[in-house]
C-alpha cells in the first residue's frame, strides 16, 4: 500500500503524558492549526488512536467513505489505522485539538463521533488556554486535571456517555453565590464556603475538580485573584486592593499574590 504523508502540525502543547482517563490512556494532547489555507488535508492515518475536538472552523471530515459535518464543538474518535482527512469550508483557518490515545478503551471502540453543548466547549476553551499558559508542561495538578476534564469531556460526547458538564455547571453557580465576604470584609475559606452552599466539603472538592479540574481552594484562589487583578487594573494601591479582599496585612497579600502570579501586586500593576 502507498504510504500516506503525515497531516501537517503545529507545536505539540503537552507531551509524554502517560494520562489515565476511564480505560483511555492519552499520550499527548496538542492544538493543530490546519496549514493549508482553506483547501483540504491530505489523507492520512496514524499507529495509535486520535481523539479529534475542532475548537474553530467549519469543513468536512472524512473517516473511510464516510462524511462528517465539522463546526465548533465536533468531535471525533478515529482508530488506529483508519485513513481520514478534513476539508475546510470556511474562510477562517480552523483549529482542532488533538490527543494521542492508547489503551485498551481506543482498541475497543470504533469510529465515534458527537458534538459538545456551547457549555462545555466554553468550559474546554478555558481549560486550553490554562494549558496553553503552561508553556506545554504539567507544572501541578490543576494543570493535569485540566487535562482530564478535556479528554472526558471529548471522550463522553464520542462515545455517547452523558456528560456531567451541565449539573457542575449548576455547582459552580451555586457556589459563585457563596463566595462572599461577610460584614468584615472576609472571604469565606473552602470549609466555609462548603457550609454556605449546602454540601460537605469533600463532596464539593470533588464536584469542583470534576467542573473545572480545580480543587475547591484553588478555585477560590482563582476567583480572589480575579478581584485583586480587576482592583490593581484600575490603579488602586495594593493596600487597598488588600483590604477589600479581606487581607488584614498588606505584606501577606503581596506574598499570596506572587505565589499566584510570579510577581508582586505593584509590578503585576505597573507591567
Amino acid at each position: 500500500m502507498t504510504k500516506l504523508p503525515p497531516a501537517p502540525v503545529k507545536p505539540i502543547v503537552l507531551r509524554d503524558l502517560r494520562l489515565r482517563c476511564g480505560d483511555w490512556v492519552v499520550g499527548s494532547l496538542r492544538v493543530n492549526r490546519h496549514l493549508q489555507p482553506f483547501d483540504r488535508m491530505a489523507p492520512h492515518r496514524h499507529s495509535h488512536g486520535q481523539l479529534l475536538l475542532y475548537l474553530r472552523g467549519h469543513g468536512e471530515q472524512r473517516i473511510g467513505s464516510k462524511r462528517y459535518s465539522v463546526g465548533p464543538g465536533a468531535v471525533f474518535f478515529i482508530p488506529l489505522g483508519r485513513i481520514h482527512e478534513f476539508r475546510e469550508k470556511a474562510p477562517r483557518r480552523a483549529v482542532c485539538l488533538m490527543a494521542k490515545l492508547g489503551g485498551p478503551g481506543p482498541d475497543k471502540q470504533g469510529v465515534g463521533r458527537g458534538w459538545l453543548s456551547a457549555e462545555s466547549l466554553a468550559i474546554v476553551r478555558q481549560h486550553v488556554a490554562a494549558l496553553a499558559a503552561e508553556n506545554g508542561k504539567i507544572t501541578d495538578l490543576a494543570t493535569g486535571g485540566a487535562a482530564l476534564v478535556i479528554l472526558d469531556v471529548c471522550r463522553r460526547a464520542c462515545c455517547g456517555v452523558p456528560n456531567p458538564t451541565a449539573s457542575g455547571a449548576a455547582v459552580m453557580t451555586r457556589l459563585k453565590r457563596a463566595l462572599q465576604s461577610d460584614d468584615e470584609g472576609r472571604w469565606p475559606r473552602p470549609g466555609e464556603l462548603a457550609r454556605r452552599a449546602g454540601l460537605q466539603k469533600d463532596y464539593l472538592n470533588r464536584l469542583v475538580k470534576q467542573a473545572c479540574g480545580l480543587t475547591l481552594g484553588q478555585w477560590r484562589d482563582r476567583e480572589l485573584l480575579r478581584l485583586a487583578e480587576s482592583g490593581l487594573r484600575q490603579g488602586r494601591r495594593v493596600a487597598v486592593v488588600a483590604s477589600g479582599l479581606g487581607f488584614s496585612d498588606a505584606n501577606y497579600f503581596a506574598r499570596w499574590f506572587r505565589k499566584q502570579t510570579g510577581l508582586s501586586p505593584s509590578h503585576w500593576r505597573d507591567r
